[in-house]
C-alpha cells in the first residue's frame, strides 16, 4: 500500500472536497443557519447532535465530542486507516491519486470463507431459477406479479431437492464443519444436507451489500413452514441488519425520507410500483441497532408495519423505545389487517400512494390508539382517556394547535375545558434555553485555552506565544500549542483544517483544538498579555511550592539561604 503521497497532495484533495457533501453520503443533514446538523453516527444518538461547518470544513458532536475534518469522519465511520480514508474521499470527488488500496473487509478475516460460501450459494440459487427446474417457481412468482426484472434486482433464486448445494461446496474445497457453521447445511447423523429444499430463495445482505443469510419460501402448497430463515452465525446478526439497506440508502437520501416495513416481500412489492426508499426490519420487534440505522438514513421516517395488531404493537414499540423527535416520524396503518404486499395486490398502486402521501403524525396515531374500545359513557374510562391524552398535548409546542386539541378533547369527553387546562403543565416558552455544556475552568485552565484560541485565529498570537511564553501547564494544551508553532514555522501560516490533516494520527489533539475553537470568547475582557501573565503566575507559584518543599527538607544552612533567596526573588516577580 503506497503511503508516499505528499502532504501537499492530500491538502489539494482536501480543498477540492466539501465536507458537507461527503458526510451527507453517510448521514442525513439539515441546514440550520450557517451549519448543518445530523444524527451522530459515533454514539447512540436520536436527537441530531452533530454539527458540520461548511466554512471551517470540520464536524463536531456536542454530546460525545467526536470531531475532525473530512478524513477523520471517513476514518471513524468506515473504520479504516488515514490513507484508506484519503482514497475513499478521492474516489468520491473524482480525483485520481493513484493509490491502490484493497478494502480490508475480508482480507485476513477469519470469516472470509463464510462470505465465500454465501456468494457461491446465492449464484447457485439464482442459476437454478433459470433452468428447467425453475419453471414452477417462476410461474408462482409471475402469478404474484414478480417480473424477471424484479427477480434480477433482488437476486431471487431457487433451492433444489436434497444436497445439490452441499455437493458444489464440497467440490470447491469447503469441509462439512464450514458448511454447517455457515447454516446453509444441516447435519443429520453422519451426513450433511442442504437446509433449504424446494424453496424460493431471498438473499439477505449486510450493510456492505455482502450476502450473509437467506429466507426461503415454499411455493408448492406443501405443509412445511411458510418461511425458513438463516439462523444467526458469525456474519449474520438479524437484529443488526435491515433488508434492502444498501439500495434504499441512495433513494432515502434523495427523497429525504425512509419507509420502514416488516417483511422483505413488502420491500419488493413497493419497488414494483416505483417506491424504493424502503427497508424491512425482518420481524416486528425493532432492535436498538436497527432503529439507529433507520434514523441515520433520512431525516423523515414513515413506519408502515403490518395492519394487524402485531404491526400496531411494533409501531408503538418503536415510538416508545426509540423515538425522541416527535416531528420527523409519521405512521401509516393499513386497513383490513393487510401487510403492504397484500395491500398493493388487493387495492393497487394509487391507494398505497395515497396512504404514503397522507401519513398521520405521532400525536394522531396515539390518540387514535387510545380511542380503541373506549366507552365514553363510562366516567372512569373517560377520566383514564383524558389522563392518557394530556401528556401528549403537553408535547405540542405550537400554542394554536395545542388549544385546538384541548377544545377537541373537551368536546369529545364533555368535560369542561378549564378542568382539562388545569391538569396540563404548560412549558415556559420564555425560559427555553439551549442546552450547552458548562465547562468549569480554573483561571490557569482558562488562560491556556484562550491562548490556544488566539493562536488558532491569529498568526501574530503564534509568534507572540513562541517568543514570550512557550509554556502551558496542561500537557495536552502544551503539546497542541507546540504543534501549532511547528506547523506555522513549516508552512508560514495556520489553517485549522489543514492542521487537523497534519496531525491526523493525534485524535485527542484534534478533538481538543475543535473544542477550543468552539469556545465563547465574546464576554472575555482579558487580552493575550493578561493570559500570558496568568500562566507566568502559575509558573512562579509552582516553582515557589517546589522550593518551599525543598526548604522544609534541607538541613544545610547555606543551601537553605540560597533556596530562601530564590523564593523571595520569585515572589517579587509574581507580585509585579
Amino acid at each position: 500500500m503506497p503511503n508516499n503521497l505528499s502532504y501537499e497532495e492530500i491538502i489539494s484533495l482536501q480543498r477540492k472536497t466539501n465536507i458537507v457533501d461527503i458526510i451527507r453520503d453517510y448521514v442525513p443533514l439539515t441546514q440550520k443557519g450557517k451549519n448543518y446538523f445530523g444524527v451522530c453516527p459515533f454514539h447512540d444518538d436520536h436527537n441530531p447532535s452533530m454539527s458540520v461547518s461548511s466554512d471551517k470544513q470540520i464536524y463536531k458532536c456536542f454530546v460525545c465530542g467526536n470531531s475532525g475534518n473530512v478524513f477523520n469522519f471517513v476514518m471513524e465511520y468506515e473504520k479504516v486507516s488515514f490513507m484508506e480514508a484519503v482514497k475513499i474521499v478521492a474516489d468520491k470527488v473524482g480525483v485520481d491519486l493513484n493509490i491502490n488500496i484493497v478494502k480490508n473487509k475480508n482480507i485476513q478475516n477469519k470469516n472470509n470463507r463464510l462470505y465465500d460460501i454465501y456468494d457461491i450459494a446465492c449464484k447457485f440459487y439464482q442459476n437454478n431459477l433459470n433452468t428447467a427446474y425453475g419453471k414452477v417457481a417462476k410461474k408462482y412468482l409471475s402469478d404474484r406479479k414478480i417480473t424477471d426484472e424484479v427477480i434480477k434486482e433482488f437476486n431471487i433464486g431457487l433451492s433444489l431437492s436434497d444436497t445439490e448445494l452441499y455437493n458444489i461446496l464440497k467440490s470447491k474445497g469447503f469441509d462439512d464443519n464450514e458448511i454447517v457453521e455457515s447454516a446453509v447445511g444441516v447435519k443429520n447423523g453422519n451426513h450433511v444436507y442442504d437446509l433449504y429444499k424446494n424453496r424460493i430463495m431471498f438473499p439477505l445482505s449486510n450493510l456492505d451489500g455482502d450476502v450473509v443469510g437467506f429466507s426461503g419460501r415454499i411455493y408448492d402448497n406443501s405443509s412445511e413452514s411458510k418461511y425458513i430463515n438463516t439462523k444467526e452465525t458469525k456474519i449474520f446478526k438479524k437484529g443488526e441488519l435491515l433488508y434492502n439497506y444498501v439500495s434504499a440508502k441512495t433513494y432515502a437520501r434523495k427523497e429525504k425520507q425512509i419507509i420502514v416495513v416488516e417483511g422483505f416481500m413488502d420491500v419488493i412489492r413497493l419497488s414494483t410500483i416505483g417506491i424504493r426508499n424502503v427497508v424491512a426490519t425482518m420481524g416486528t420487534a425493532v432492535t436498538k441497532n436497527q432503529a439507529s440505522l433507520i434514523e441515520k438514513l433520512a431525516p423523515n421516517i414513515i413506519l408502515m408495519f403490518d395492519g394487524d395488531e402485531a404491526g400496531n404493537k411494533a409501531t408503538k414499540s418503536y415510538i416508545d423505545n426509540f423515538s425522541y423527535d416527535q416531528d420527523n416520524i409519521k405512521i401509516v396503518r393499513l386497513e383490513d389487517n393487510l401487510d403492504p404486499d397484500e395491500y398493493i395486490l388487493k387495492y393497487g398502486k394509487e391507494k398505497m400512494e395515497y396512504h404514503l402521501t397522507h401519513p398521520i403524525n405521532m400525536y394522531e396515531y396515539k390518540i387514535s390508539d387510545f380511542k380503541k374500545n373506549m366507552d365514553f359513557n363510562d366516567s372512569k374510562k373517560v377520566s383514564q382517556y383524558i389522563n392518557l391524552v394530556i401528556p401528549e398535548i403537553e408535547k405540542i409546542d405550537d400554542d394554536i394547535i395545542r388549544d385546538l386539541e384541548i377544545n377537541k378533547l373537551s368536546k369529545l369527553t364533555n368535560v369542561d375545558k378549564s378542568i382539562i387546562v388545569s391538569k396540563i403543565k404548560f412549558k415556559d416558552t420564555n425560559d427555553v434555553k439551549m442546552n450547552k455544556k458548562e465547562i468549569k475552568m480554573t483561571k490557569y485552565e482558562k488562560a491556556s485555552k484562550f491562548i490556544i484560541y488566539s493562536m488558532i485565529h491569529s498568526n501574530e498570537a503564534i509568534i507572540n506565544y513562541f517568543n514570550n511564553l512557550s509554556y502551558l501547564p496542561d500537557d495536552k494544551d502544551r503539546m497542541l500549542a507546540n504543534d501549532i508553532v511547528l506547523f506555522y514555522k513549516k508552512f508560514n501560516g495556520f489553517n485549522i483544517n489543514d492542521f487537523i490533516t497534519y496531525i491526523s494520527d493525534k485524535k485527542d489533539l484534534i478533538n481538543l483544538i475543535i473544542e477550543i475553537d468552539e469556545l465563547d470568547v465574546k464576554n472575555s475582557n482579558d487580552s493575550l498579555d493578561d493570559y500570558f501573565d496568568t500562566i507566568r503566575e502559575y509558573q512562579y507559584t509552582n516553582q515557589i511550592m517546589k522550593l518551599t518543599n525543598e526548604l522544609k527538607n534541607e538541613t544545610n544552612i547555606i543551601k537553605r539561604k540560597e533556596i530562601a533567596q530564590k523564593i523571595v526573588e520569585l515572589k517579587m516577580k509574581e507580585s509585579k
